[in-house]
C-alpha cells in the first residue's frame, strides 16, 4: 500500500458558504453578553475594564491558534498615554464667548491653545492654512477642504444633541500616546497634525456665522497631568503564498465605549454600548475563528481590536503610527463598527460601507457576492469618524462597514444587549465571509478612486 505524500499547504479553496457556515448566532451572542455586560462597566477608554475586554478577546485569539502580535510573544499591546485633562475650556470668537458643555464640545486631542483667523468653509474651496474654519449648519463636512486648518467648528446636530450633557460630563482628555515597548516596532515618521473639531451649539453656530470673516477666534483651556493606559488586541493568519504572504489585509473594530456615570440606587448607569462597538468587535471576531478554521489564505489576514477610539482613536493611532506591519504592504483595512441593528434605508439584509465612493474596494467586494451598498448618511461624515480613517489618511485604503440607524440609543445607556437583532447580524457577518476569502486569496489591490484618498493622502 502506497502511502499519499502529507499535503503542507492547504488549497486556498473551500466549498462555497462551508466556512460562513462556522459562524453561529449562540457564540456571537455568547461574547455580546460579556462585552456588553453590566460586569465591564462600559469598557471605558483606559480603563481596567478596557483591558478585560482586551485580556478577553486575546484568550480567543489564543483558543483560535491566531499568531501572537501582541507585546511579549502574547496578543494585547499596552500604550501608555500622556494626557492632559482640560479645565475650564472656552472659545472666544471676536467680544463673544462661548463655554464647553454649555454652548460647544471640544473633542479629544484639542491642543490647550489653539488661535487662527475665522474662514466660513465654501464648497470646493479649500480653508487657509492656520485657521478656523466654520463649516454651513447641514453642510457635509468635506476633510479635504479643512486638512489644513487649525480648527474645524460644526454644528450640532440632533444625534449631538441627544447626548450633549452625558458627552459634556465627561473629563476632556487632551492626549497624546506614546508606545511602552518600541523595541519590535520600526521607526516611523510623524503623522502630520489634523485639525482640532469643536461641535457648537445651534445658537452658537448662529453666532459665530453671523461675525465676519477673519475675526479673530481662539480655544484656551487650562490643564492638569494624568496619565492613563489603552489596549489593542492583535492577532495574525500568516498566508501561504510565497510571494502574496507579506501582503495584509486588516480587519478591525474599536474595543472600548464611553464607561458609566458614577452609580446611584436603582438608576442604569452603566452605557453597555451592544452596537456601539461590541457588535463590531464580535463581526471580527466571529470572522476570526471562522478563517481560522479554513484552509489558509494566499495573503496574510491581520485581526486588530483597537482601544480608545471614543477618546480618540488612540489604540489605531498606536497601529499606524508605529506599525507592526509596514503601512506599504497592507492591502486594506475593513473596520467593523455598530452592525448589530439593520437601517431600513437600505436593501433588507444588507450592509453599508462608509466612503463607498471613493475606491473600488466596495464595487468589487459586492461583485463577489458582499451585501454592501453606499453608505445612506452621508451627511453625518462617517468615513471620517472611525478607526478606519487612521488608516485612509496614510494612504491605506480603508473604510468602515456599518448598518447605524441613527438609532436614538447610541452613546446612551440605552444601547443592550436586548437591542440587538442577532439573525440580522450574524447573516450579515456571514454574508462577508467569502468576499473576504477572495479578496485574501486574489492578486485583487484595492485602488483610491480620484480624490478620494483623504487629506493628507500618503
Amino acid at each position: 500500500m502506497v502511502r499519499a505524500a502529507p499535503q503542507t499547504t492547504a488549497p486556498p479553496q473551500a466549498a462555497a458558504g462551508a466556512v460562513a457556515a462556522t459562524i453561529s448566532e449562540r457564540a456571537i451572542r455568547a461574547h455580546m453578553e460579556f462585552l456588553a455586560s453590566d460586569a465591564l462597566n462600559g469598557r471605558g477608554s483606559g480603563t481596567r475594564d478596557e483591558w478585560i475586554a482586551a485580556t478577553y478577546i486575546a484568550s480567543q485569539f489564543r483558543a483560535w491558534g491566531l499568531e501572537p502580535m501582541g507585546d511579549a510573544g502574547g496578543y494585547v499591546q499596552t500604550i501608555e498615554m500622556g494626557f492632559t485633562e482640560a479645565v475650564a475650556p472656552a472659545l472666544t470668537a471676536g467680544a463673544l464667548t462661548f463655554v464647553h458643555g454649555r454652548d460647544m464640545l471640544a473633542t479629544p486631542g484639542t491642543s490647550l491653545q489653539v488661535t487662527g483667523p475665522l474662514h466660513k468653509v465654501e464648497p470646493g474651496k479649500p480653508a487657509p492654512a492656520g485657521s478656523v474654519a466654520l463649516v454651513p449648519a447641514g453642510a457635509t463636512l468635506e476633510p479635504a477642504m479643512t486638512a489644513s486648518a487649525a480648527v474645524v467648528l460644526t454644528a450640532e446636530t440632533p444625534q449631538v444633541r441627544a447626548r450633549w450633557d452625558a458627552t459634556a460630563a465627561r473629563p476632556l482628555r487632551l492626549t497624546q500616546p506614546r508606545a511602552v515597548k518600541l523595541a519590535a516596532s520600526p521607526a516611523a515618521a510623524a503623522p502630520a497634525p489634523r485639525p482640532a473639531r469643536i461641535v457648537l451649539s445651534a445658537g452658537a453656530a448662529s453666532a459665530i456665522a453671523a461675525l465676519p470673516a477673519g475675526t479673530p477666534v481662539s480655544f484656551t483651556a487650562e490643564s492638569k497631568p494624568g496619565q492613563t493606559y489603552t489596549w489593542n488586541t492583535v492577532g495574525k493568519l500568516t498566508g501561504t503564498d510565497p510571494a502574496l504572504s507579506s501582503e495584509v489585509i486588516v480587519l478591525s473594530a474599536h474595543l472600548d465605549h464611553i464607561g458609566g456615570r458614577p452609580q446611584q440606587p436603582g438608576v442604569d448607569t452603566i452605557n453597555n454600548g451592544a452596537d456601539d462597538d461590541a457588535s463590531g468587535t464580535v463581526a471580527v471576531m466571529a470572522l476570526a475563528e471562522a478563517l481560522s478554521k479554513a484552509p489558509r489564505p494566499r495573503r496574510t489576514i491581520v485581526f486588530a481590536l483597537f482601544g480608545s477610539e471614543e477618546s480618540g482613536g488612540y489604540g489605531a493611532g498606536f497601529f499606524v503610527d508605529l506599525p507592526v506591519v509596514p503601512l506599504d504592504r497592507l492591502v486594506a483595512d475593513l473596520q467593523f463598527e455598530m452592525l448589530g441593528r439593520p437601517d431600513p434605508k437600505i436593501p433588507p439584509n444588507h450592509l453599508w460601507l462608509t466612503g463607498y465612493e471613493r475606491s473600488n474596494l466596495g464595487a468589487e467586494l459586492a461583485k463577489q457576492g458582499a451585501a454592501l451598498v453606499a453608505d445612506p448618511h452621508p451627511d453625518q461624515s462617517f468615513f471620517t469618524r472611525s478607526d478606519n480613517i487612521r488608516f485612509a489618511r496614510r494612504g491605506v485604503v480603508a473604510h468602515t462597514v456599518s448598518s447605524y440607524n441613527l438609532h436614538k440609543e447610541y452613546h446612551t445607556v440605552a444601547d443592550e444587549i436586548g437591542m440587538i437583532d442577532f439573525p440580522y447580524m450574524t447573516a450579515s457577518i456571514k454574508s462577508l465571509v467569502e468576499p473576504i476569502r477572495w479578496l485574501a486569496n486574489g492578486a485583487f489591490k484595492p485602488t483610491w478612486n480620484p480624490g478620494g484618498c483623504p487629506a493628507p493622502c500618503k
